[in-house]
């Protein structure tokens, strides 16, 4: 038997030469369909991070902090708006007038010496505590937000007994440079003695929110809560 010629060699037992044109077409196709998925998934990545970082740092994030600040600076409002201390009425106004703005630090300052006339005679001495507070509203934009808080309001007096009592405040926060304060405060319903069950005397009267504080009771045995709109 002769032996194949060289043709029939190259038919019947190709080389792997032969067949590398065909699987490199091949894998370069799957290299590019990869490539082209590869690309797209960094784009939505991309595209979908740069917005969580939009949110973060342009929108969600300055709103979460004014959020944040406006609700401190409101519970402090509360604080310093109904406390008294008859050893330093004067220390006293001065706290209440620095988280004041607007028309209700102008009535303040006008009422000044009547406020520090009463209080210094009424000798009663309120410490405030803010029990709970929330933010009713925020307009980050026009710094501006509303407050809900919760105070015990505790009153001490000579020869009276200490009494404390529950009292409920809303406050219109404004930001007067980078601090947020009271430009109106308000009482809700009536002060609840939190030493006998009910409502502590009558209800509370409605406070005009750019009034002064008025100074304590000069009668201990009244409610005591200073009144912020009042």
């Amino acid at each position: 038997m002769e032996p194949p010629d060289d043709a029939e060699k190259a038919v019947a037992d190709p080389s792997p030469a032969a067949a590398r044109p065909g699987s490199s077409t091949l894998r370069t196709v799957v290299t590019s369909v990869a490539a082209v998925w590869l690309v797209a998934a960094l784009v939505l990545a991309a595209w979908f991070g740069a917005g969580w970082v939009r949110a973060m740092w342009f929108t969600d994030g300055p709103r979460a902090d004014a959020r944040d600040t406006a609700l401190d600076a409101a519970r402090q409002a509360a604080i310093n708006l109904t406390s008294m201390n008859p050893s330093d009425v004067e220390g006293s106004i001065t706290t209440m007038r620095s988280s004041m703005t607007g028309d209700m630090l102008t009535q303040l300052n006008e009422n000044h010496d009547r406020i520090k006339d009463a209080a210094e005679k009424s000798k009663t001495k309120i410490d405030s505590k803010v029990l709970g507070a929330a933010l009713s509203s925020l307009d980050s934009e026009r710094d501006k937000a509303s407050a809900i808080v919760v105070l015990k309001l505790t009153q001490t007096a000579p020869n009276v007994p200490v009494q404390s009592f529950r009292a409920t405040w809303t406050l219109d926060m404004k930001k007067d440079g980078d601090t947020w304060k009271a430009e109106q405060a308000n009482s809700l319903g009536q002060l609840v003695s939190l030493d006998t069950p009910g409502p502590a005397g009558a209800a509370q009267p409605p406070a005009n929110g750019n009034a002064a504080p008025a100074p304590a009771p000069a009668n201990p045995s009244e409610a005591p809560a200073p009144q912020p709109g009042s």
